[in-house]
């Protein structure tokens, strides 16, 4: 083993012992290439002999402390310490690494590897990328604790991510440190901000609002962009977070973008970033520039999901997204669209399809998410997600009451009724055009017509259809369910508490002013401004896409009728 000796002066004299038995050494220790900066009479080492510590390092000696039944890789519980200690051992250290940020990695071995640690002169906390986290811990003299606890990396993470110490720092009164975050083209150029802006985005649009950042430019470190011009459409991010320690600040994702414009005046530059969707309204489904012909998919029945993924990263088309299938897809987050295909796939929903020469991607997306009753749309970290309406997650509800809010609008909204649905079946395509369709289907409403008369509604896009009566009876039925009545619409202003909520989740609302007690409202679309610290939430419970407190229904119903004794699910 190795062994430690320190002198009375410890910061300036501690000596390590280097065996000359190889068996007597801890594996993986026997190599000592960190030593290059020991002075120049150090530069030997030998076995046998005792060495002057580098104040790079602190190699751990025998007699020390052993966190026993714990599991590095796998578990953040609480590590059992049998006996009283003299030092810190953990078996498998490799405190032979390269020298660089203290960050200690968990590798596929179990084994610890610390980069650019002083253990020697260093006091403090030491975190860990998957589960240890020694706390306060003077590694040459045992002071101080080991606890396993949650990691924490400088890596911005959407909602449903976000770690317990970033949501315990959310409801704190006085949280640590809160940290805002600007990179662009991978440079963090936080001091330089200006002024952080509000960013807004909505489960009901196709393409997502931009947003626009003011930049200190007197220094004029920000006029190459200008001159070189590369660095347009180069991403650009705003994060925010909580500093968990002086090496890691724990983020979440507010918006991604490219950057579309830049505007210089007054020693300040304005810079402008539009997200995927917004670049793709200006791209044509179909890339026939010559013969003008578009995309077709009439020669088989398609899973919308399919069809989609195909036009968005299919060579054939302008789309040109990452066709990864898998979840590192930098353009398509690859488990919602999964979810949302198979979900389609469970109705045995088919469609056919048509893109004329000229419809760009927003339009044929919008088509797609209107006929299927779904949600297509871009969250913070710049990915297209897909949603089946009335999905909302429970397992990231939360509960908003007086407390919780600034201020709120209430608005009862009967433009959107609908309890009569028409949905056509089955389009002809000849010569580049659209025509028909050859059926169609209509689904009412009964109850909602004898309250309030008939009010009639149809999809706004034919670009693509059903082929079958199943398909289209199956939307018009959800349709004139959740649009049977008016609605009472939320727009709620709350102190930034519900970053883990995303796009689609529910929200349980307590409002007395309005008589809502416990009223499950689904979130469609949010304002995130992290200058004035607030959040902005849109709610709805039935017209703005998803209610969550209908699971199921019926088809078998005397308010929606009945279609081959089969049922339904709303999900």
């Amino acid at each position: 083993m190795l062994g430690s000796f320190a002198g009375t002066y410890r910061a300036q004299s501690t000596y390590h012992f280097i065996p000359k038995d190889k068996k007597s050494r801890t594996p993986s220790l026997e190599e000592f290439s960190h030593y290059y900066n020991l002075p120049e009479e150090h530069k030997t080492l030998k076995t046998g002999y005792w060495h002057k510590n580098p104040y790079l390092y602190y190699i751990p000696g025998e007699g020390a402390l052993a966190p026993t039944g714990v599991d590095f890789g796998t578990t953040a519980g609480e590590p059992t310490v049998a006996t009283s200690f003299e030092g810190l051992s953990p078996t498998g250290v490799d405190f032979a690494s390269t020298v660089g940020e203290p960050t200690i990695l968990l590798t596929t071995s179990e084994s610890l590897i610390p980069t650019g640690v002083d253990f020697e002169s260093a006091v403090g906390s030491l975190a860990l990328s998957r589960g240890a986290l020694p706390l306060g811990v003077d590694l040459e003299t045992t002071v101080g604790s080991v606890i396993v606890s949650t990691i924490v990396e400088s890596k911005c993470r959407l909602g449903h991510e976000l770690t317990p110490f970033f949501l315990n720092q959310q409801q704190s009164t006085n949280p640590q440190s809160i940290v805002r975050q600007f990179t662009f083209n991978n440079s963090v150029f936080t001091d330089r901000v200006v002024k952080f802006p509000a960013i807004s985005r909505a489960y009901k649009d196709v393409v997502g609002k931009p947003f626009n950042i003011t930049m200190e430019n007197a220094s004029q470190l920000l006029t190459d962009i200008v001159q070189n011009r590369t660095k347009f459409r180069q991403e650009g991010e705003i994060s925010f977070g909580y500093q968990y320690n002086p090496a890691f600040a724990d983020f979440g994702c507010i918006g991604k973008g490219f950057l579309i414009n830049a505007n210089y005046g007054d020693s300040t530059v304005q810079l402008n970033f539009k997200n995927q969707m917004d670049i793709l309204s200006q791209v044509f489904v179909s890339t026939d520039t010559t013969s003008q012909q578009g995309a077709s998919f009439l020669n088989s029945n398609w899973n919308p999901a399919d069809l989609t993924f195909d036009i968005l990263t299919g060579n054939s088309y302008g789309g040109n997204l990452n066709s990864t299938t898998n979840a590192t897809n930098p353009d398509i987050d690859y488990e919602s669209w999964v979810d949302w295909k198979n979900t389609l796939g469970s109705e045995s929903i088919v469609v056919q399809g048509f893109f004329p020469y000229g419809t760009n991607y927003v339009q044929a997306l919008q088509g797609i998410a209107e006929v299927t009753d779904s949600a297509i749309y871009v969250e913070a970290n710049n990915k297209v997600y897909f949603r089946r309406n009335l999905v909302g997650s429970n397992s990231f509800s939360a509960v908003v009451s007086g407390s919780d809010i600034i201020s709120f609008q209430a608005k009862g909204d009967a433009y959107d009724m609908c309890n009569r649905y028409t949905i056509p079946v089955s389009f002809t395509v000849t010569s580049n055009q659209i025509s028909g369709p050859k059926s169609t289907v209509t689904r009412d409403n009964t109850s909602s017509i004898n309250s309030y008369g008939v009010i009639r509604k149809q999809p706004t896009s034919n670009l693509i259809w059903y082929v079958d009566v199943a398909g289209a009876a199956n939307l018009g039925d959800r349709i004139v369910f959740r649009r049977k009545e008016p609605e009472v619409a939320l727009e709620v202003k709350t102190p930034i508490k519900y970053l883990q909520q995303q796009l689609g989740d529910i929200f349980f609302v307590n409002i007395d002013e309005v008589g809502l007690v416990d009223q499950p409202y689904t979130l469609i679309a949010e304002t995130i401004d992290i200058e004035n610290m607030t959040q902005t939430l849109e709610l709805s419970v039935g017209h703005g896409i998803a209610i969550s407190n209908i699971t199921a229904f019926e088809l078998d119903d005397p308010d929606l009728g009945t279609l081959n004794n089969t049922v339904s699910v709303l999900a």
